[in-house]
This record gives structure tokens, sequence and C-alpha cells, in this order.
């Protein structure tokens, strides 16, 4: 196998995941154009995933320059994961300068083990983000004066529904309460609660989970654009 083709068995695996996988890719960051091994984008529930994937078909150990220069692109063209897979490991000083970061180093057998299940968590990780987002956005719907050294009273803005933003706010607490869950890998997983406060919804596969939570979440900003624009008025 040459490099060429360690690049177009790389992409193939991911269109057999259902990813688009462009081989030698020229995509534009912000500050660039990038020339990417293998570009892949992974649409599911309405969020896209994108992840740059470096091919380094080499005789000898990848150095620290190569993922500083990965981390560099993902970082420019707004990718979710920088992956470099090697055919000859990698050098410490490598290993080190990607540890703590979205830049993973592997081998095309060890990509295989790991992609499917690491592209459910690129989702997640979106969702999550945008829970927290929301949270604060609909928390910003209220307004909050302190009356003691030790109490604060807040109350909803002019022309907000403060019943519907409590009502948000708490189905998102429960959201994130099933994503400590899914981190324990401890199903069934909570995504919702009704309007009553009585009863909870939880699903048992980490697919439902997302098509759940993204459900929470497309409710969530039509509550918060919906209140921004009665305040508006």
């Amino acid at each position: 196998m040459n490099w060429r083709q360690y690049q177009e068995q790389t992409a193939e695996f991911f269109r057999s995941l259902g990813c688009d996988a462009e081989v030698e890719a020229k995509v534009a960051g912000a500050r660039a154009e990038h020339k990417i091994d293998v570009w892949v984008r992974f649409k599911k529930f309405g969020l896209e995933t994108k992840w740059v994937i470096e091919c380094k078909h080499w005789n000898s150990a990848v150095p620290k320059e190569k993922v500083l220069a990965l981390r560099s692109v993902a970082e420019d063209v707004g990718a979710d994961r920088g992956i470099l897979i090697s055919t000859a490991g990698f050098q410490s000083g490598a290993v080190r300068a990607s540890e703590n970061t979205n830049i993973t180093l592997t081998d095309l057998d060890g990509l295989k083990e790991t992609a499917q299940e690491d592209l459910v968590s690129s989702v997640l990780h979106r969702i999550e983000t945008r829970a927290v987002e929301l949270k604060y956005a609909l928390h910003d719907l209220y307004s909050s004066e302190q009356t003691s050294p030790h109490f604060w009273t807040s109350k909803p803005r002019l022309g907000v529904d403060g019943d519907a933003v409590i009502r948000t706010i708490g189905k998102i607490s429960m959201l994130e309460y099933g994503f400590d869950r899914v981190r324990l890998k401890k199903p069934p997983y909570p995504v919702k609660i009704d309007d009553t406060g009585q009863q909870m919804a939880v699903v048992d596969t980490l697919d439902e989970f997302v098509a759940r939570a993204s459900e929470v979440i497309g409710e969530a900003e039509s509550t918060l654009n919906s209140q921004q624009v009665q305040r508006a008025e």
C-alpha cells in the first residue's frame, strides 16, 4: 500500500459509516485555504460534525511539529476534531502535544475500532455545548437585583413569559443530568421532564438520547427566540 491508497482506504472507511469523506480536499479556513488528506463531514439530527484527517504512510515516527500543524489547521477550518493516523507510530513529543486537545493519534486499525463511537461523542459534545449556551441566554431574560448582602431577587424582564422560561430552563437542567449519566455509561438516560414536573422521559441507547436531546434543544431555541421577539415588541 502506498500513501495515496492509505488516504483512500481511510476515506472509504468513513464513507462506510455514512460520512461524506473527501480525499485531498481544499478547505477554506478563517486565515487560509488548506489541503487536507481526508476531510470528513457527518450530519446527524441536524448537527454537522467536521473532522480533519491527516494520513502519514511513513517509515518513521511522526514528530511533534506535525501535531502542532494539525491543531492549527483544525482550529482554522472550524473542525471538531483532528486525527493523525500513522503507519509508524509517534514520537514522545507528538504524544505530549496531543494530550488534553481535540487531536487524536492512532493507526488505521485503531481508528476503525473507535471512530463510530467518537462520531456520536462529537455530536453529544455539540448538543451539550448548545444546551449550556441556551441556559445562559434564557437566564438573561430575567433581571437580578441584590436585596441584601446574601440574597438576590430575580424577575422576568418586560414582555417575557417567566413561566415559559423557567419551564424551559428546567428541561435543559434535566437534559444536563442525562449527559452526566451518558458520561458514566449508566442508562437509562433522562432526556426530558414534562410541563407538570411530574413525569420524566428516559431512553436506553445513545442514538435515542442524541435524537431526543436534539428535540429538547430545538424546543428551547424556539422558546428563546419567541421570548426575545416578545420582549422587543
